[in-house]
């Protein structure tokens, strides 16, 4: 369905209504609720609200089964639509919130994501002093997805760290890939903060992603040969010869050389303990390690620095993008949405 600006519309997977105030492109749609906030969703998680007077007159007849098919029929396709074709092939975990508009109010439900063409075996794990153990394990097909568990933000900081180890194949020929053991530290706070949860088009709502492992299209070439001629050979040995027997000159190690950063600018990543600090103090702190990479990255000549600030009243991302502009030598603009949703701004430096 095609919405508009000022249209009325009722949220798919949770109670509540909004308008809509802006269309922003992507799929997504800027809505008011009730409270006077406005919060990013996607449109394929929305449907017409129905005015009273209609309303009333639809709860005075039961639908029929063609109405009910329908509407069921309506329901799969929108999941169908949550695995968006241009997004970036791999394997996500998502922590999604129960209440969407106010995401840390209650609980979260772990999901694994297999946004691959490949099937996965997988096995959870936490760690328990020195030992491992097995929370949940099992298979997912392509394209689809596996609710591990509900939890609290106080049962996820109990967890401490969470390990996932992946098996790739398929049931045809396929191109291996090695597994995958990926660990996450989990920090309770993080999860009580609205900020963390931003709008994703993987899952199609509110919630905070974090990446297992990335599936990059192979670099090698389908018909390549992987026998070599003589001629090539020989040539070859020639041109190393003339390069050892030519003047001698010093190539910078750039490949050893991070030319790329990614700064969590959340305040419990920056301290360790904030209690009695006023916002502004806090802003402060984040502000001071914004200024100081800039300068570490102007010194070591970095390409590109991504500061994620999260959503929020918006106060955080106005006083970064603030020093920004004061900045020669650089340019800005909002990061990957499919990897920071909005809550996170990339610095170039030319």
């Amino acid at each position: 369905m095609q919405f508009h600006k000022g249209d009325k519309v009722r949220f798919l997977n949770e109670t509540g209504s909004g308008v809509v105030t802006k269309i922003m492109g992507n799929g997504m749609m800027m809505i008011e609720v009730e409270d006077g906030f406005e919060y990013p969703y996607p449109a394929n998680q929305l449907v017409a609200a129905e005015p009273n007077n209609e309303k009333e007159e639809k709860g005075k007849r039961r639908p029929d089964s063609v109405q009910v098919n329908a509407i069921n029929s309506t329901i799969e396709n929108r999941a169908a639509e949550l695995f968006i074709p241009n997004y970036t092939d791999g394997i996500y975990i998502a922590f999604i919130p129960k209440h969407q508009q106010f995401p840390s109010a209650g609980e979260i439900e772990l999901v694994l994501y297999n946004h691959s063409d490949y099937d996965i075996y997988f096995a959870m794990s936490l760690k328990d002093g020195s030992d491992w153990s097995c929370i949940q394990s099992g298979s997912i097909a392509p394209r689809r997805n596996l609710k591990i568990d509900t939890l609290t933000p106080q049962a996820i900081d109990d967890w401490g760290t969470l390990k996932t180890d992946l098996l790739f194949f398929k049931h045809a020929y396929y191109e291996h890939r090695a597994p995958v053991s990926d660990q996450l530290k989990l920090r309770g706070v993080k999860f009580f903060k609205d900020a963390t949860y931003t709008a994703d088009l993987l899952t199609g709502k509110r919630a905070y992603i974090s990446e297992i492992e990335i599936l990059e299209p192979s670099t090698v070439a389908k018909d390549a040969n992987p026998f070599l001629s003589n001629d090539y050979i020989n040539r070859m040995l020639a041109e190393k010869e003339k390069t050892m027997t030519g003047k001698k000159f010093s190539i910078p190690h750039l490949k050893n050389q991070v030319l790329e950063k990614e700064i969590d600018l959340h305040i419990e990543e920056l301290l360790e303990n904030w209690t009695g600090m006023t916002n502004g103090q806090l802003i402060a702190v984040q502000l001071k390690k914004v200024q100081q990479e800039l300068d570490e990255a102007m010194t070591n000549r970095l390409q590109r620095i991504v500061f994620i600030h999260g959503v929020g009243n918006g106060r955080l991302k106005t006083e970064v993008i603030k020093i920004l502009s004061e900045c020669k030598g650089i340019r800005f603009q909002d990061a990957s949405y499919q990897r920071y949703g909005y809550g996170a701004t990339e610095v170039i430096f030319y």
